[in-house]
């Protein structure tokens, strides 16, 4: 008897077994489910965080653009102007250099700090042309060039960047390269009239004046007879017919 008991006590249950295997598998499946809708929360909002990262970094790169655009642009202080108050936003300068080296600060800080926004991308056009017009056409130009290698979507400001490719070689001398910069910029319609009257310009630097007549012909027998370049182009002609 006592070995009977014994047996049965030591007897696996095969009722307490069978929901134990389900249990197990029912918690098996439920921690994974549970890791994985953790995982998903996390993928979410992580998401989420980088989407406000990259907004925040959109507008703060938007407004040093537009602090950059506001001093380069800022009227310089005139002799009379006495006690000038200055705004931190955007100071005042007395000359034009102060103002530019300003500008490029600011610009610099943003391509350094946000170089991956379309804000920094623009303010390397913005500081080519800041560039130019302090004379360092070279360091001008590698900005230019650096804005088009990036292939930016902008048409418009592609063409606008190879003009100033175009521009800054003509001021070095090498006229070739410059030629070269303004047929390029004939790519698209949108700035057709300006490259035909840069190309014209360089024809005539480089001697060849009936090709620059051509061109001048072409433009006036064709072209916009509202275009603000009309006069110019007639002035350059009648001086090469001379």
């Amino acid at each position: 008897m006592s070995k009977q008991h014994s047996t049965a006590s030591t007897a696996p249950d095969g009722f307490v077994g069978f929901w134990q295997q389900k249990w197990e598998s029912i918690t098996l499946y439920f921690s994974r489910g549970l890791m994985l809708l953790v995982g998903l929360v996390v993928l979410i909002v992580a998401a989420w965080a980088i989407s406000q990262y990259l907004d925040k970094r959109k507008e703060q790169s938007t407004e040093s653009l537009g602090r950059a655009l506001k001093i380069a642009e800022a009227n310089l202080i005139a002799e009379t102007e006495k006690d000038v108050e200055q705004s931190e936003e955007v100071p005042r300068f007395k000359t034009a250099k102060e103002r530019t080296d300003s500008a490029m600060k600011v610009l610099g800080d943003l391509d350094k700090d946000f170089s991956s926004t379309p804000a920094a991308l623009r303010a390397v056009l913005v500081k080519a042309s800041l560039a130019y017009d302090q004379g360092r056409y070279a360091d001008a130009e590698a900005l230019y060039r650096r804005f088009v290698d990036s292939k930016p979507v902008e048409q418009a400001l592609v063409l606008m960047a190879q003009e100033g490719i175009g521009l800054c070689a003509e001021a070095r001398g090498d006229l070739a390269a410059a030629q070269a910069a303004f047929v390029a910029q004939a790519a698209g319609d949108l700035f057709k009239e300006r490259s035909q009257w840069n190309q014209a310009r360089v024809y005539a630097k480089q001697g060849n004046k009936p090709k620059a007549v051509e061109i001048y012909k072409e433009m006036l027998g064709k072209g916009d007879p509202k275009s603000s370049l009309r006069d110019d182009i007639q002035n350059r002609l009648s001086q090469l017919e001379q």
